[in-house]
């Protein structure tokens, strides 16, 4: 706008011929114009707010990856805990019985506090091993029905071989938690928002743990309810 009238200015008085006085004030005006200009680029104001509106996509980003990668290891610390506890006081007794077991295992319920135990499985089993050191599943007892192990069959996991000895009983303990990411429903929802489409979710995550030990005060520790 400036400008404009400046050029107004010089033009109106080249023609109506009023002087060097008219011609100087319509220079006057382009050259604040110009000065201002020259003002608002070396003004370094803005440079931060701008930079820190495109950076802050990248920040969010990382503090969701953060967020997520601290949940991660805090559930897998505490699914260790919960297996090591449970066997722990299974080797402890001479002889337990179905109800025992479950007294037992809502240990894990505490422990995984405050997440949600929705998805917990914790397994704990007997197991037995002949005189060639070959395994066997003595009884096995689960808080979620029909995730037991086959009594009197091969064990479902490799047991390390340090533990394999003739003639000897092992408790076992397991636990296994299907783990979701917090944010993975957001996500969900923006990519079916920009592609139109739910295929790209994130997938749960497989967190377990399996302690091994041996009974404390007996050769094998009896469940005859099991």
């Amino acid at each position: 706008m400036t400008a404009l009238i400046a050029t107004f200015l010089q033009q109106w008085c080249l023609e109506m011929n009023l002087g060097v006085k008219c011609f100087v004030s319509s220079l006057r005006l382009k050259i604040t114009r110009l000065k201002r200009v020259r003002e608002f680029e070396a003004d370094p104001s803005g440079v931060a707010a701008t930079e820190f509106a495109l950076l802050l996509p990248f920040i969010f980003l990382i503090l969701i990856g953060v967020i997520v990668v601290t949940d991660i290891l805090n559930q897998d610390r505490k699914i260790s805990r919960i297996a090591s506890s449970v066997t722990d006081l299974v080797a402890q007794a001479q002889s337990v019985s179905t109800s025992d077991l479950d007294a037992v295992m809502k240990v894990g319920n505490a422990i995984l506090a405050p997440y949600t135990t929705d998805n917990l499985e914790v397994i704990v089993s007997s197991v037995s091993f002949d005189k060639d050191g070959k395994a066997n599943v003595v009884w096995s007892h689960s808080n979620k029905t029909g995730s037991e192990w086959d009594v009197g069959k091969t064990p479902p996991i490799t047991l390390p071989n340090a533990i394999m000895r003739p003639n000897t009983s092992i408790v076992v303990g397991q636990t296994n938690l299907s783990y979701t990411p917090t944010f993975a429903d957001l996500y969900a929802s923006f990519v079916k928002m920009v592609n139109n489409s739910s295929k790209d979710e994130i997938g749960a995550v497989d967190l377990s743990d399996t302690y091994y030990l041996r009974p404390r005060l007996t050769d094998a520790v009896e469940c005859p309810s099991c």
